[in-house]
């Protein structure tokens, strides 16, 4: 057995701490995003006014998730797009996007995942904002088609940053973040923490978050949907803390049940 105690961690193992006061609603106040638990079907929904409950194991049967975050920022499901699956723990990703109504990005944000991928070995889309408007801002999270986990983030002078290791494997639970502003972003998975050389400026603007979705073009997307379990995503319009992200991080686990490495 290994434990991970104040960030440090053997074996793969993380046995962190939620704080006693951590709250999604607190956390959040103040800012703009939202937080998505894909584990509990009191937040999932069979329409996109989560007026109807979700049932277990109906493929694409989630079109609606409450955001927990107390902001109102539910996702629901994109555009010519089925949706996700509701199965015992965390909703099986294999049918396309949820996505928020556009709001105010800003200039610094973090986007966050917990996630455990069915395949690798192609590139794709965890948690996005630029899904569906002009205004791009990033596809913050997904997994590269190297099995590294990568970011793209527009107004940077070198916009596409790629972490070179760990390596992700298949049937694996991760947890990863993006935390980006004008000058650098950290981009995390696995308890490992790649920050990039210099940033740019970032566009902000209008635009919704997707979680799970394609990107550039139905038939033949470059980034796929992300094909596997999707337990906790997160946005918010601030860039985090090491401690913040893995605050948030210990308790996604918790909701999840999961151990993945924070």
């Amino acid at each position: 057995m290994s434990v991970k105690i104040s960030g440090a961690s053997i074996n793969s193992v993380s046995m962190g701490h939620v704080p006693a006061s951590f709250n999604p609603v607190t956390f959040w106040a103040g800012y703009n995003g939202g937080f998505w638990d894909f584990t509990n079907p009191s937040n999932l929904f069979a329409n996109t006014a989560l007026t109807v409950p979700a049932t277990l194991n109906t493929a694409g049967g989630v079109l609606g998730v409450t955001d927990l975050s107390g902001l109102g920022n539910k996702l629901v499901q994109g555009p010519s797009s089925t949706s996700f699956t509701m199965r015992s723990g965390y909703c099986e990703s294999n049918y396309g996007g949820l996505t928020t109504a556009a709001f105010s990005i800003g200039n610094v944000y973090t986007y966050i995942a917990l996630f455990r991928p069915t395949s690798v070995g192609a590139t794709q889309n965890l948690v996005d904002s630029d899904y569906g408007v002009s205004n791009r801002v990033a596809q913050a999270l997904f997994l590269y088609s190297s099995g590294k986990m990568g970011s793209y983030i527009f107004g940077y002078s070198s916009p596409l940053v790629l972490m070179s290791s760990p390596s992700i494997s298949a049937g694996t639970d991760y947890y990863s973040a993006a935390a980006v502003d004008n000058t650098n972003e950290n981009l995390s998975v696995a308890g490992t923490t790649f920050t990039s050389g210099s940033g740019g400026t970032l566009v902000g603007g209008l635009a919704p978050v997707a979680v799970g979705a394609s990107y550039a073009g139905a038939i033949s997307p470059i980034f796929q949907q992300f094909t596997g379990r999707i337990y906790c995503a997160a946005m918010i319009t601030k860039k985090c803390t090491a401690l913040e992200i893995q605050n948030i991080g210990n308790y996604m686990n918790s909701l999840a049940g999961t151990s993945a490495v924070v």
